[in-house]
């Protein structure tokens, strides 16, 4: 038992103790009750918007903090990353980090941010292949017919995307680099204007994040393949693009979080280990494998090297293939 000496000798350091835990709790999350904010670069409907809307209520609970979305979309993501990089670096301002504007345009051209020292990673969320899909009145049964049909058109043939710089356009950038083809690009300001105008007719195909995946179930649109080496159990039955005749082919999609660089780093791993709960939720997986995507996380520093690689995976693409920027 402690006497009443030495109890007293042990209060100083007791007070030490509570004086620099409290500071380091109040650092992880100083203000629950002000929002945090999700920043989307693109409209409502597509596969970053229907992430950031099924993982905020539950990183939300885990918080116990207020979390809303923003969407921002423009030019391809490239405005929303710009504002997040600028934004305070408090945990406040989060962004729904896309391949585009991480690992795809700062191959294209000189930007207003860098995308490896203006952020700071926190996790990836998902995985998932892109699909390749034509409308539902196509004469497009499969990757064959639309490979003929490309080669007759002379250079006429068009594909859209969800903006210059996004996977999207890559995913299409690598067919034609495989197969030798010409098609033409039409960029659009998000995934949902172009599907609704491949639904339409207006443009042939796209390769679209599976946010088209209840569009395909409901007949809207038909799916011909998907993007990734293997063939993706959120698509079952659908071949690659490499079996489909095109050898080689692989594009893998995936959406993460990150935090404007010089966030506190107990606030990153606040947030990645609130993530890891979210993300291994069962209701979480069900409503993401719904839209084509396979929840997923990992550490700050994996994801930081994801994105070193990819960078260097696509700008080699991207010289061979001759893409310019804007």
């Amino acid at each position: 038992m402690l006497t009443r000496s030495a109890l007293r000798q042990m209060i100083p350091c007791l007070a030490m103790i509570g004086t620099l835990a409290a500071p380091a709790a109040h650092a992880a999350w100083p203000d629950p009750n002000k929002p945090i904010r999700v920043v989307v670069g693109f409209p409502p409907g597509g596969g970053a918007d229907a992430l950031a809307r099924a993982v905020a209520p539950a990183l939300a609970t885990q918080l116990k903090a207020n979390v809303i979305i923003d969407n921002r979309p423009g030019a391809g993501g490239l405005i929303a990353t710009d504002m997040v990089a600028k934004a305070a670096p408090d945990g406040y301002t989060l962004y729904v980090a896309t391949p585009g504007s991480f690992t795809i345009w700062p191959n294209l051209r000189k930007l207003p941010y860098d995308p490896q020292k203006d952020f700071a990673p926190i996790s990836v969320l998902v995985t998932m292949p892109n699909v390749l899909v034509t409308g539902a009145d196509s004469p497009y049964k499969d990757v064959h017919a639309l490979l003929a049909a490309v080669r007759s058109a002379n250079g006429k043939f068009s594909y859209a995307s969800g903006g210059n710089g996004t996977i999207g356009q890559i995913a299409a950038e690598q067919l034609k680099m495989l197969t030798g083809l010409q098609m033409q690009h039409v960029p659009y300001k998000g995934t949902t204007p172009a599907l609704t105008d491949v639904m339409g007719g207006i443009v042939p195909i796209t390769f679209s994040d599976p946010s088209a995946k209840p569009l395909i179930a409901s007949g809207k649109l038909r799916v011909l393949a998907v993007t990734t080496a293997q063939r993706s159990a959120q698509f079952p039955g659908v071949p690659t693009v490499a079996e489909s005749g095109v050898p080689g082919y692989d594009v893998t999609n995936w959406y993460g979080l990150v935090a404007p660089a010089g966030t506190p780093a107990d606030v990153i791993a606040q947030l990645n280990r609130a993530l890891v709960k979210v993300m291994a939720d069962p209701d979480i997986r069900q409503r993401l494998a719904v839209s084509g995507m396979d929840a997923t996380a990992d550490t700050p520093q994996q994801f930081a090297r994801l994105l070193a690689s990819e960078r260097a995976k696509w700008g080699d693409l991207i010289r061979k293939a001759g893409i310019q920027g804007d």
